[in-house]
């Protein structure tokens, strides 16, 4: 399974380089097309899985002036 998130950037927020640090420490790769990042899950994760991944997201990017889509797919 994989997560892919789709960033929107605000020019009052973050820089795209200071985001993408952040989301490499959450393990996240980044991605060319739709979508900006992909986490590559290692194990068959549940939905509180995947909830704990995006509200770690969400946390350590709060404050950041990013909006962000996620999508998970089989």
């Amino acid at each position: 399974m994989r997560t892919y998130v789709r960033m929107i950037f605000q020019s009052e927020g973050a820089s795209p380089r200071e985001v993408l640090r952040a989301m490499r420490d959450l393990k996240f790769e980044e991605s060319m097309g739709i979508h900006d990042f992909v986490y590559k899950w290692t194990k068959q994760p549940g939905i509180d899985d995947v909830l704990e991944l995006v509200t770690t997201m969400h946390a350590r990017l709060k404050g950041m002036g990013v909006n962000y889509e996620v999508t998970t797919i089989a």
